[in-house]
């Protein structure tokens, strides 16, 4: 297959994580959850996250995923990401091919306001996606996925796939100061508000060849 490159990947960049606590009437219908998992929230840990990969086995890229909280799926709480938009049809074609993640094109701009803030824009076919201008703070401390880890479910052309990524990074408390959200191209959260925002820079992932199961419908 033209671009692909198998997992396992090894990533480098900058991002930001937010956290949140969605209800469950949005997350189970206006975060684009996929049929299997819509009925099963199970509460947990929601996150929007915003990335700026440096490195990657399929070159460098932006990212913008949402992960509306845990879902149970064959008796375990599991994550799921529900919109994804990637800056590389590289990206796109391995993210689905790899994990069964459904990454769809955007172009995205990561603009430095001062040293401190920045704002990082998505558009798709020139119509916005979604706006942020987010703010660092100064003091840096380690982050590590073993404390809050997102062990993905994704389903893709008839299999689940499952992904435990791990990564690492120096983190700083951020604060999101400003959000727009197009509510056609992406799921509105700005009506919520983050239980925390961390900027993490720099960070190593590594997402690891997904385990493959049928879903009995093929």
């Amino acid at each position: 297959m033209e671009n692909f490159c198998p997992a396992p990947w090894n990533l480098t960049g900058k991002g930001y994580i937010l956290l949140y606590k969605f209800p469950k009437v949005f997350a189970e219908e206006k975060a684009n959850v996929p049929e299997f998992l819509k009925g099963k929230f199970a509460g947990g840990f929601g996150a929007l996250m915003l990335v700026d990969y440096s490195t990657s086995d399929a070159g460098p890229y932006g990212e913008l995923l949402l992960i509306p909280g845990k879902f149970m799926h064959e008796g375990k709480k599991l994550n799921t990401i529900s919109k994804i938009y990637v800056s590389t049809m590289a990206s796109v074609i391995n993210g689905r091919r790899n994990w069964g993640i459904p990454k769809e094109l955007a172009d995205f701009s990561f603009q430095a306001i001062d040293s401190r803030t920045e704002k990082v824009s998505v558009t798709s076919e020139e119509t916005m996606v979604a706006e942020f201008i987010l703010e660092s703070g100064k003091l840096s401390f380690p982050v590590n996925t073993k404390l809050l880890p997102f062990p993905l479910v994704q389903q893709y052309e008839g299999k689940y796939y499952y992904t435990t990524f791990h990564g690492s990074g120096t983190g700083r408390f951020a604060k999101l100061k400003d959000i727009s959200v197009n509510p056609g191209l992406f799921p509105d959260v700005s009506g919520f508000r983050p239980i925390a925002a961390i900027k993490v820079e720099p960070f190593k992932i590594v997402f690891p060849e997904a385990k493959i199961a049928g879903t009995g419908n093929i």
